[in-house]
């Protein structure tokens, strides 16, 4: 029967959030909306390997003629979050896609990340790293003691390297009223935020900007040695905000920030809600750079610069990839 009956056609974009090719298998299903709007429909799957491709055209969808049938359709791959949406599919046409897909990653397939080299940072970053004067606040901060440079630099491993190109790039934005070269040598630094010297003249740029609206600092302690001083200022963006904390050094009044980019409240994304991005109890530097770079699907302003290594092992079975 479905031979004989009305066809319409789907034309739609898949990518990372980089604006990448996916570079795997993607599985599709449609399936027709409950009640009148689904009239006409049938479910559907399709799975194809996109290789460097961005655009899937799908044919022969079946659908009512006239007003035509409302689908919902579902898109995954492996090692990325489910999109959704709904698409009207009418007959004898080449529907374009009511939303494009651009996938986020699943933090926890990240096993690595592909990052620029020390000699290829930005000036103002490799000065963070120059100028670092380590600290070991708690144990994990233990192996980045007397290391500066290209040194601290390879010390940092992937998650906290990730959390060190996102604030960089975020503070260098446009959007942070491009605060980054006020930010000094690197003093701490974790997954969800780092802690470093500030100049003496950021707590007035921020507390002037438009860009920026005073934040509590209830939970955010000072580095050992500090005291809290000069306020705490958060970007006035949607989602991932960066927020700068202000201390002082009780001893020589050295001015320090603590600095990290919080999801805010969440997103919703194909249907599905992305908050509270925690890992280990921390905010996870790999979904905060899903945030930023949604920030600005168009122009990526805000890519940090490096791409995941993603895979996860199961029963013997390794997948992987770089996105």
């Amino acid at each position: 029967m479905a031979a004989n009956m009305p066809k319409g056609d789907l034309d739609i974009q898949i990518t990372l959030l980089t604006g990448e090719p996916v570079r795997d298998r993607v599985e599709m299903e449609l399936r027709p909306f409950p009640g009148e709007p689904g009239t006409g429909g049938e479910e559907m799957a399709v799975s194809v390997d996109m290789g460097d491709a961005v655009d899937l055209f799908v044919t022969g969808i079946t659908c009512r003629g006239g007003p035509g049938t409302m689908y919902r359709i579902a898109v995954s791959a492996p090692h990325y979050r489910h999109y959704s949406f709904f698409q009207l599919i009418q007959e004898n046409a080449a529907n374009a896609a009511s939303d494009d897909v651009e996938f986020w990653v699943k933090p926890g397939d990240v096993r690595d990340i592909l990052a620029p080299g020390f000699d290829d940072l930005a000036e103002p970053v490799r000065a963070i790293l120059s100028g670092a004067d380590m600290r070991a606040v708690e144990s994990e901060d233990q192996d980045l003691l007397g290391t500066s440079g290209a040194s601290l630099y390879q010390t940092l491993g992937p998650l906290r390297k990730a959390c060190l190109l996102n604030i960089a790039k975020k503070a260098s934005h446009a959007s942070a009223d491009s605060c980054l070269p006020l930010i000094g040598g690197l003093l701490l630094c974790r997954q969800d935020r780092f802690f470093a010297t500030a100049d003496s003249s950021l707590p007035a740029l921020l507390r002037s900007s438009p860009l920026y609206k005073s934040a509590p600092e209830t939970l955010h302690d000072p580095l050992p040695g500090f005291e809290l001083a000069e306020g705490s200022f958060k970007t006035r963006d949607a989602n991932a905000n960066l927020q700068v904390t202000f201390m002082r050094n009780t001893q020589t009044d050295e001015l320090a920030a603590d600095i990290d980019i919080d999801e805010s409240a969440g997103i919703e994304h194909g249907f599905e809600v992305i908050r509270n991005a925690i890992f280990q109890q921390r905010t996870n530097p790999y979904l905060i750079r899903e945030f930023m770079l949604s920030a600005d699907l168009l122009e990526h302003t805000l890519d940090p610069g490096y791409r995941f290594v993603v895979g996860r092992r199961r029963a013997g079975r390794t997948g992987h990839g770089a996105s």
